[in-house]
């Protein structure tokens, strides 16, 4: 039922922008802009829709510099990345407060080829989102929300998905 709910929540459309919410720009460590703009579909869903992305799938992982199985997902999102440019874009964004210079020596040493965004300047879209995905300090990291190339969220995951998982996810958000 939680799943469904969070479902009917994220999943894209192209009705109106949601009504009182501003839409999101967020910046990768690199100065990328992303824009995120929630919309209101009823007056109990609100969805997303990553401007720069239509058509592709998206990976939204917040995740911890601090924390271990974030890091572990490091090599399958790079993976992912390179087996999947053209259909899937994964974007990260740090919740535990890292600067933002410091993230980007962290981007570099673990050679990160996704869009990595530091959450500290960015503290207004993980609200919004962990209060829309039910995420409260108790919810283990990596939160991860997964997108399919029409906009609808097919999966809200607290925790480490291994490889063969994400692998999986990947292939039935690009059906």
């Amino acid at each position: 039922m939680k799943k469904l709910l969070l479902t009917l929540i994220f999943s894209f459309s192209t009705f109106l922008q949601a009504e009182g919410i501003p839409s999101f720009t967020l910046t990768t460590f690199d100065n990328r802009t992303i824009t995120v703009n929630p919309l209101k579909i009823s007056e109990s869903r609100t969805d997303l829709e990553f401007k720069e992305f239509k058509g592709k799938a998206v990976l939204l992982s917040l995740f911890g510099y601090r924390c271990p199985p974030c890091i572990k997902e490091i090599p399958e999102f790079i993976e992912l990345t390179k087996k999947h440019k053209d259909t899937l874009e994964i974007v990260a964004l740090e919740s535990q407060g890292y600067p933002a210079d410091l993230l980007e020596d962290f981007v570099e040493d673990y050679e990160m080829n996704y869009n990595v965004i530091p959450g500290i300047n960015h503290g207004d879209f993980i609200e919004y989102i962990s209060t829309e995905a039910g995420y409260t300090r108790g919810t283990p990291l990596p939160l991860l929300l997964a997108i399919n190339k029409n906009g609808e969220v097919i999966k809200v995951k607290a925790g480490y998905m291994n490889k063969k998982k994400l692998e999986e996810l990947v292939e039935q958000l690009n059906k």
